[in-house]
């Protein structure tokens, strides 16, 4: 059976020698060091026992004065979620602009699928005599088939494909003016 007045003077030179860092005076804390010492096997009458019982639980210990290892572990652990923090909303934030791109791309590809059917729907071309059926139902044909090919393919294709058919709308429309003319 240790003796009483050791185990006192061993507590007290641990006290000691672990400052600035001061334990709650709780009957938990002294439980928990009481079990881990008796569990190890450990001799109570030596300040040695109780610091490595400390260091061996430190953490689910009550301090009055945290010891110096526990605050940086705290910080670090803040400073690591508020990482974690900053690296989740980024993420949203990222995943988020790039839904709203391809929704914003989704839009301007339909506006421009509806332009280009608007254009092959609105080419007339007229003869000397008047409206040119053949010429219209062909054109329409060969530029809805080529439409349903760019449909398939990006928006910046799509961009390229409206314009390339304005182009050769208004070349046809200018080449059917010339061949009137000399007419």
């Amino acid at each position: 059976m240790p003796d009483a007045i050791k185990v006192t003077a061993a507590v007290h030179e641990f006290e000691r020698r672990i400052l600035p860092a001061r334990l709650s005076s709780v009957p938990s804390n002294i439980f928990a060091i009481m079990t881990f010492v008796s569990a190890k096997g450990l001799d109570p009458e030596q300040p040695e026992t109780f610091i490595t019982a400390v260091k061996a639980i430190y953490k689910s210990l009550e301090w009055a004065v945290k010891p110096a290892k526990l605050l940086v572990e705290e910080n670090q652990s803040k400073f690591a979620t508020v990482q974690s923090n900053i690296k989740l909303e980024n993420d949203f934030e990222a995943k988020v602009r790039a839904g709203e791109k391809k929704d914003a791309d989704a839009q301007e590809h339909a506006a421009l699928v509806a332009q280009c059917k608007s254009i092959i729907e609105g080419y007339n071309p007229t003869t000397r005599n008047g409206y040119d059926a053949r010429e219209r139902e062909e054109m329409q044909a060969l530029w809805i088939k080529e439409l349903h090919k760019a449909k398939e393919k990006s928006v910046e294709y799509m961009r390229v494909f409206t314009k390339n058919l304005v182009a050769t709308r208004e070349k046809r429309y200018a080449d059917r003016g010339k061949a009137r003319e000399r007419l």
